[in-house]
């Protein structure tokens, strides 16, 4: 790794946390949904379905994944195939998955992608949420390449500070 990141870098539990700004469409996409849903039941919206996978996703960026992200856990063996096995994964209510790339010496974790709806765990099926990541991947978006990855990642800088600071 270079070594080039941006100072302004959000930090957790002394690691500096970018994401690509995939993972960021998909999440600003929830809190989207989760805004709306309380704007119209603010007494109830923390029910919902689209809330508690905010709240997962949430724990998960600022808790659970920068606590250590080589935890075994995180693992995901072969499922996208030899070629991305330095891709981690974290699982979630059973068919979402968050894909993050990690740094040990630079203590930099990069958020790659998370499913939604649309592409839930689903052995087999084309929307497989493992599928869709692969193909995304072997597409180049979000780049293999770590110092591509990094490098795109720290252009949503901005985007995940106001994120985590909502968010926390």
């Amino acid at each position: 790794m270079s070594g080039k990141t941006d100072k302004a870098a959000v930090v957790i539990n002394g690691w500096r946390v970018y994401a690509h700004p995939l993972f960021l469409e998909q999440l600003e996409a929830l809190i989207t949904e989760v805004e709306a849903l309380r704007q119209k039941d603010p007494q109830m919206y923390r029910s919902k379905a689209a809330s508690k996978h905010l709240a997962a996703i949430t724990k998960l960026i600022l808790h659970d994944i920068p606590l250590e992200p080589s935890r075994k856990e995180f693992q995901q063996g072969s499922t996208l195939g030899n070629e991305y096995r330095q891709w981690r994964r974290a699982k979630f209510f059973q068919q979402y998955r968050l894909f993050f790339r990690f740094h040990s010496r630079s203590k930099v974790i990069v958020l790659g992608w998370v499913n939604d709806q649309q592409s839930k765990r689903a052995y087999g099926s084309k929307s497989d949420a493992y599928r869709v990541f692969q193909a995304m991947l072997a597409s180049g978006h979000p780049p293999d390449d770590w110092e591509e990855l990094l490098k795109e990642a720290m252009q949503g800088n901005r985007r995940i500070q106001q994120i985590t600071e909502q968010l926390s």
